[in-house]
């Protein structure tokens, strides 16, 4: 009996051993990644003349309003019919689909609807709930400030292109500063990022302008293969940090 004890003991200190030796690993790992892509090297100094520079939308530009999610949420009457419809097993079944595809938001709210006529009323209810989106004010004044030195600013988002359309009526003056939109949507398949075919989606847009691109986005795995097609990343973290980066870069220039 001792000896049992002794052994699953052993097992236990093992298996807690072996845990924390992944995630020190992963910890590390993670960190030679951020270093790495943490310095910024651009081919020419920037200039509103040579380069673009573009955002990704989500937790960037715009942040979610809570508060609004469950207003909307709260408000809509049917609430029991819809939980009810996802119990559905072929509705279930493609709902566990698009999420072990990593589809993007507007293939529940649209697609899904498309194929699963129960759920077509609860469309403008998804779309309220995917654009419970504010602006985050010190992003909107560093975009008029951009804007005002020169540069292209474009969005590259994982937003689907039709939900894009009611967010922007939502708020117009903001994404006017911007030059064009990159989004996934039914025509292109709802590629999205992190796919290579994302970024060349938005590079087919900018090939011929012949300008060095830099791309701020929140998650690493979407700056890593941005890389790989000659675009310039900068992780954000928060409005101040990314002002920072920018000032580093001599894109901004530190006021007196």
């Amino acid at each position: 009996m001792i000896f049992y004890k002794k052994a699953g003991m052993s097992i236990l200190l093992f298996i807690l051993f072996a845990a924390i030796i992944l995630i020190l690993a992963n910890s590390i790992h993670k960190y030679i990644v951020s270093r790495r892509y943490a310095t910024v090297t651009l081919q020419h100094p920037p200039t509103p003349e040579n380069t673009i520079i573009t955002f990704d939308l989500h937790d960037v530009l715009v942040q979610y309003d809570y508060g609004q999610i469950v207003n909307h949420f709260w408000q809509e009457k049917q609430k029991l019919r819809l939980f009810l419809a996802f119990l559905h097993p072929v509705l279930l079944y493609d709902t566990i689909k698009l999420f072990l595809n990593d589809a993007v938001a507007e293939q529940y709210i649209i697609s899904l609807p498309q194929k699963h006529k129960i759920l077509q009323p609860y469309i403008p209810l998804g779309i309220k709930i995917a654009n419970s989106q504010t602006i985050v004010p010190q992003m909107f004044e560093l975009v008029k400030e951009l804007k005002k030195l020169g540069y292209t600013l474009d969005i590259f988002s994982n937003i689907g292109a039709e939900i894009f359309k009611d967010l922007e009526k939502k708020y117009p003056v903001f994404f006017s500063y911007f030059n064009s939109v990159t989004l996934p949507s039914q025509a292109n398949g709802y590629i999205r990022k992190p796919s290579h075919n994302s970024f060349k989606n938005y590079l087919a847009n900018h090939h011929i302008l012949d300008k060095q691109i830099i791309f701020i986005d929140d998650k690493m795995r979407n700056i890593k293969p941005a890389y790989k097609h000659k675009i310039v990343g900068i992780l954000y973290k928060n409005p101040d940090q990314l002002k920072e980066q920018l000032l580093l870069l001599g894109i901004l220039k530190r006021k007196k």
